[in-house]
């Protein structure tokens, strides 16, 4: 297990970058539900995922992290739309960070390798 390390320090920073950085078309306030999902995302990986490396500054361990995620939101049937919008509040954070949007197509390709 990689030990994360600053993820208070890193919302904190991701925060006030939101406010300087807002999506076309984000509505007042938007950035509380995106630090709400990034925060939920990022309690998630305070578990015992095994990934094999940081998924903040990783990508392919950033991947497999989402992948986790996603899987775990579909396993309370968490219903596509919401999933698909809490997928673009991740890419926002990993623009942040430096990685880029997650990669959706690596993520999907796996989802079908697990349903074989």
């Amino acid at each position: 297990m990689v030990m994360l390390t600053g993820i208070p320090s890193t919302l904190t920073a991701f925060a006030g970058w939101l406010s300087l950085n807002p999506a076309a078309g984000d509505r007042i306030h938007s950035d509380v539900s995106v630090r709400h999902a990034v925060a939920r995302y990022c309690e998630f990986l305070d578990t015992d995922l095994v990934l094999g490396a940081d998924p903040l500054t990783d990508m392919d361990a950033r991947d497999r992290a989402i992948t986790a995620y996603r899987g775990y939101l579909e396993l309370f049937n968490t219903a596509a739309m919401p999933v698909s919008s809490i997928l673009e509040c991740l890419d926002r954070f990993y623009v942040f960070l430096g990685l880029g949007p997650v990669r959706e197509d690596e993520v999907s390709h796996v989802r079908l390798r697990r349903a074989r």
